[in-house]
C-alpha cells in the first residue's frame, strides 16, 4: 500500500475514533479542567477519576462495560425497606445520613467512623430521653468504580435502639463521587417510607464535588429537595474543600456547614452538627406538645447564634439567671484568677472544684489533663442542656494558670455549638467557626 493511501485510511480512522468518541474525550477534558479549577492537587485521584468515567478498572486496561451497566442497574433498584408495622397514631423521625466513601475521604477515614457513631449514640440519647420521638435511622454511603454498588444503604431504615456501630469494614473509601445518584436514589425511597406527620432530616456529608452520577443532575436534585422542603423536611448540607452554601443552593439547600479535611476539623464538624441535630429533636418534640409553628431550617447550624453568643471579655455584674463559668484548681483552691473572682463577686465555694455553685459553675483545669478538663466540659454541656432556663457565660478556661491555649480549650465546646443557653469567648469562636476561603 502506497503511502499516501496508508495516510488517508489513518486520518479517515481516526476521523471515525473522534466521531465515534467526541463525547467522552469532551467529558474528559471538562474533568480535567473542573478538578483544577478546584483545586484537586492529588495525580492519582485526578487520574482515577477519569479512569473510572472511562470504564477501565485500576489494573491494566480492561475495560469494565458490562459491569457498569450491571451497576447501573443495581443502582436504579435502590430502595429501603419498611419493617415496623406503626402504632395507632405514631409519627416517627426519620434520619437520612448520606455519607460520602469516596476515595479522598481515605485522608479522614478515622474521623469520619468516629463521628457517625457519635451520630448514632446522640440519636439513641435523643430517643431515650425521649421514646415518644420513635427515632428511625437511614445510613448511605456512596462512591463509584469498584464491584459493589454505588449508592450503599448501611443501615437500612431501622429503629435507633436496634442499630449498632459502624465498624472498620463497613466504611471503604475508594473511587469517584456520584453525589447526585445518592441523594437522588436514598431522598426518593425515603419518600416511599414517610406518613403525613413525621419529621425527616436529611444530611449529606461529602469533601468533594460531584464527579460520577449517571442517573440525576443537580436540576433534578434541586426540584425533589424543594418540593419535600415544601412539605417539612430539613436538609442539610456539609462540605470540605467547597464554598458549602454555593454548592448547596444549586441543590436547592439552605443550612449549609463547611469543614476543613483534616483530623481536627472533621472531629469538630461531627460535635458540631451533634449538636445541631439536638437542637433540631427539641424542636420536633416542643411542636408536638404545643402544636405552635417552627421554622426547623432557621439558622440550623447556630452560625447567627454565634456571632452574638459571645461571653464579654469583661464581666462586673451578673443579670438574672446568668451563670459565671471559670477554670478551677482540681482542688478548688480559688485563690487567683476568674476563680478568685468568683469566689469574691457570684458566689464560689472554696474547696469546691466543679459543678454550680452559687452564680458559678467551676471546670477544674488545673492540675488537670487535657483528656480530664474534656471529660469535665461533657458534664458541663450537659449540665447546661438540663438547665435551659439559665444562661452560662463561659471564660477562658484554662488558658491562664492552667497554661493551655485557646486551640487546645475551644474544640471541648463544640458539642455546645449549637446550645442557645452558652456563650463562649470570642477566642473560641474563631477556632469553632471554620469558613472555606
Amino acid at each position: 500500500m502506497q503511502a499516501h493511501m496508508v495516510r488517508a485510511y489513518f486520518d479517515r480512522s481516526m476521523l471515525y475514533f473522534l466521531r465515534k468518541n467526541y463525547s467522552n474525550i469532551l467529558q474528559v477534558w471538562i474533568r480535567v479542567l473542573y478538578l483544577r479549577k478546584n483545586h484537586t492537587n492529588n495525580k492519582t485521584d485526578c487520574i482515577m477519576n477519569i479512569m473510572n468515567y472511562l470504564g477501565f478498572k485500576k489494573k491494566g486496561a480492561e475495560p469494565q462495560n458490562e459491569q457498569r451497566e450491571e451497576q447501573s442497574h443495581k443502582t436504579n433498584k435502590f430502595h429501603f425497606t419498611d419493617k415496623y408495622v406503626r402504632e395507632e397514631g405514631e409519627t416517627r423521625i426519620y434520619n437520612l445520613i448520606i455519607l460520602d466513601e469516596s476515595g479522598s475521604m481515605m485522608n479522614i477515614r478515622m474521623q469520619a467512623l468516629s463521628g457517625a457513631n457519635e451520630t448514632l449514640q446522640t440519636i439513641r440519647t435523643a430517643q431515650q430521653e425521649c421514646p415518644d420521638d420513635h427515632q428511625m435511622i437511614s445510613f448511605v454511603t456512596f462512591d463509584c468504580g469498584s464491584s459493589r454498588p454505588d449508592v450503599r444503604a448501611v443501615v437500612d431504615t431501622e429503629k435507633i435502639e436496634n442499630v449498632g456501630d459502624i465498624t472498620v469494614d463497613q466504611y471503604q473509601p475508594g473511587g469517584g463521587t456520584p453525589l447526585y445518584d445518592a441523594m437522588g436514589l436514598s431522598i426518593t425511597a425515603m419518600k416511599d417510607m414517610v406518613n403525613e406527620g413525621d419529621h425527616v432530616l436529611v444530611t449529606v456529608i461529602t469533601d468533594g464535588f460531584e464527579n460520577s452520577s449517571r442517573h440525576y443532575s443537580a436540576e433534578m436534585i434541586k426540584e425533589l429537595v424543594e418540593s419535600l422542603t415544601a412539605q417539612g423536611w430539613v436538609f442539610t448540607y456539609i462540605g470540605a474543600n467547597q464554598d458549602s452554601e454555593r454548592t448547596a443552593s444549586g441543590l436547592g439547600i439552605s443550612s449549609t456547614m463547611d469543614f476543613e479535611a483534616s483530623a481536627m476539623g472533621s472531629r469538630l464538624m461531627w460535635d458540631r452538627m451533634n449538636s445541631s441535630h439536638r437542637e433540631y429533636y427539641k424542636k420536633v418534640r416542643r411542636y408536638k406538645q404545643t402544636g405552635e409553628t417552627i421554622n426547623y431550617t432557621d439558622d440550623f447550624f447556630a452560625e447567627n447564634q454565634a456571632a452574638n453568643r459571645v461571653t464579654p471579655p469583661q464581666i462586673t455584674d451578673l443579670q438574672e439567671g446568668q451563670i459565671f463559668v471559670f477554670g478551677s484548681n482540681v482542688n478548688g483552691l480559688h485563690d487567683g484568677g476568674a476563680a478568685q473572682y468568683a469566689l469574691q463577686n457570684f458566689g464560689a465555694v472554696y474547696g469546691q472544684g466543679r459543678g454550680l455553685q452559687g452564680r458559678s459553675y467551676a471546670i477544674p483545669t488545673v492540675g488537670c489533663s487535657i483528656d480530664n478538663v474534656a471529660a469535665a466540659v461533657d458534664e458541663f454541656i450537659r449540665f447546661a442542656d438540663w438547665h435551659p432556663e439559665l444562661t452560662f457565660l463561659v471564660t477562658r478556661i484554662g488558658c491562664g494558670s492552667a497554661g493551655y491555649r485557646d486551640e487546645d480549650i475551644a474544640p471541648l465546646f463544640a458539642r455546645a455549638y449549637g446550645l442557645p443557653n452558652v456563650y463562649l469567648p470570642e477566642e473560641f469562636w474563631k477556632v469553632l467557626t471554620y469558613k472555606f476561603r
